[in-house]
């Protein structure tokens, strides 16, 4: 049966219109699926990797409290058990986290303990006493044995324990006896909550601390602890691998899990524990899944609409319509095409106009992608960027500073007297206060420098400096920045004060800038170490 060139043009115009919408749609969505999965991976994978290294920085500022302890007189001539007992005692009410100090002497026996506990029983057998002989000793996580009864317990849960022990030696270097001490594993919980309660809550993220030694869960939801878990994401971390992967656990659900593995800090080389976090698929791809429904309602929206238009068109559009046929395979294959204008023939108009609308429509929607890429890459509560943002600058800039011999410093900052304000005043108080710092340090960097958010109080800067003045010009950005932060902020009526201390590093285009991250950092820590309220650059 032969058809009508009206029927004919109707059949053509709806099979192009539709070969246009799918595969525009189909090409949108399949690439913003795999940049925002790549992402929201990138985010977890970040998530794992800051608990591991907030857990090494812990467990190193305590095995050093106690190596000071250590190097006391009081401790290596302990003739007035009394008077070490009180110093135990102190340490233990400054620290809350050590459960239990005690010192022994050479046979085990325990001659001082914090609250008398254990004074005048022996440790001889227990790994504390018998690691802390032969040099510093820090354990893994394991259970309460002579302690679990002796100590108090509010939850009722079993109680475990890290061990930091280390001998003690008098004048003429010989050991008399071990300084043993025990950490509270809940330490570890009460910085997973600090750090992580919000995402937790809003996003069904969950964190799991896993021993590298057996699989062990030694911290996550309650119903886990104690279970062992045998997932290629753990496999992957213990040879070193950081990253993230979807995979099934043994509750039969799949998640997107981010992974990585403790490294130490400093001089402590960690144990290696291993951080897993994890997100049940659907929530994770959920703004994925919300963005392709999004790209093909508008298709589908738009094949009818333009159906019904060319069923009304007829008469000599031939011409026109191999026009058409050209600009879609260009946008096929990813070109930009204004669609001709054609006069004379009203249907050929409105045929034109239709197509001209659906691709604008279609650009819109990569356009909204973009926004929310931009998103993705600042922080909601300061406008500044994020951790991703940060990332993404500095896989260029370092391109950059390198082909024009330009040297960056990176000036890492935390706020002090901060954790005050959201204590005494509330968190909508401190998040004022950290928009106002964000608001103060971006009209203090010079145009073109980076400014970002890193999380909690803590924020970074990029500063270009020239090679033989980077000191001078660097300590003076980091002095305007800490007197403008320490100006009074409004809060309610009431004049509120924070201040800032800022390590201080140099990229110099050999290192990965990475480490000249790190660097800043550990110049930020001892700053904070010792004396607040101002900037260091990092010792060689």
């Amino acid at each position: 049966m032969s058809l009508s060139l009206r029927a004919k043009v109707v059949i053509l115009v709806i099979t192009l219109i539709i070969f246009l919408t799918t595969t525009l749609s189909f090409l949108t969505g399949l690439r913003a699926s795999a940049d925002l999965k790549t992402e929201i991976g990138i985010s977890l994978t970040d998530t794992a990797y800051q608990m591991t290294s907030r857990l090494d920085q812990y467990m190193w500022g305590r095995a050093g409290e106690i190596r000071m302890l250590s190097e006391l007189a009081l401790l290596k001539n302990p003739t007035n058990l009394g008077e070490v007992e009180i110093l135990l005692n102190k340490m233990k009410e400054n620290y809350p986290a050590f459960a239990w100090i005690g010192l022994t002497n050479v046979e085990g026996v325990v001659l001082a303990g914090t609250d008398g506990i254990l004074v005048g029983q022996s440790i001889a057998k227990r790994p504390v006493y018998l690691q802390g002989m032969k040099g510093e000793f820090i354990g893994d996580v394991h259970d309460a044995v002579l302690l679990a009864k002796l100590l108090p317990n509010p939850t009722g849960e079993p109680m475990k324990f890290v061990d930091i022990s280390l001998p003690i030696k008098d004048k003429d270097n010989n050991s008399i006896g071990v300084l043993a001490a025990h950490l509270s594993w809940s330490w570890a919980g009460q910085i997973e909550e600090s750090m992580f309660k919000a995402l937790r809550d809003r996003n069904k993220e969950e964190i799991f601390i896993v021993s590298r030694l057996d699989n062990t869960i030694l911290l996550g939801p309650k119903a886990m602890l104690g279970e062992k878990l045998e997932l290629e994401s753990i496999k992957r971390a213990q040879s070193g691998e950081i990253g993230w992967r979807e995979e099934s656990w043994p509750d039969g659900e799949k998640y997107l899990t981010g992974f990585a593995s403790g490294e130490g800090y400093l001089d402590f080389k960690g144990l290696e524990w291993i951080v897993l976090v994890r997100q049940p698929i659907e929530v994770a791809y959920g703004i994925v899944y919300h963005l392709q429904l999004f790209i093909w309602l508008i298709g589908g929206v738009f094949s009818v609409l333009f159906a019904m238009v060319g069923w009304g068109m007829a008469g000599s559009i031939t011409k026109p319509l191999t026009e058409f046929t050209k600009a879609a395979d260009r946008i096929r294959f990813g070109g930009r095409v204004e669609i001709s204008k054609y006069k004379g023939i009203k249907e050929v108009e409105l045929l034109t106009e239709s197509l001209t609308e659906l691709v604008n429509s279609l650009s819109a929607a990569e356009t909204e992608l973009t926004k929310m890429e931009a998103i993705a890459h600042h922080d909601r509560l300061t406008g500044l960027p994020n951790r991703i943002g940060l990332d993404h600058f500095t896989m260029t800039v370092s391109k950059v500073a390198r082909e024009q011999n330009d040297v960056i410093a990176v000036l890492y900052m935390d706020l002090d007297g901060f954790k005050n304000v959201n204590d005494t005043m509330g968190h909508l108080a401190g998040d004022l206060v950290l928009k106002t710092v964000a608001r103060r340090l971006k009209n203090t960097v010079r145009a073109g420098e980076f400014v970002a958010r890193l999380g909690g109080d803590e924020f970074i800067a990029m500063i270009f400096v020239e090679k033989d003045q980077q000191e001078e010009i660097a300590g003076n950005i980091a002095t305007r920045i800490i007197q403008e932060i320490n100006k009074p902020i409004i809060v309610e009526g009431e004049k509120v004060k924070v201040g800032c201390s800022i390590g201080c590093a140099f990229w110099l285009g050999g290192d990965d800038i990475q480490t000249v991250i790190n660097l800043a950092d550990q110049a930020l820590y001892e700053v904070k170490r010792t004396g607040k309220n101002r900037f260091q650059f990092i010792k060689d």
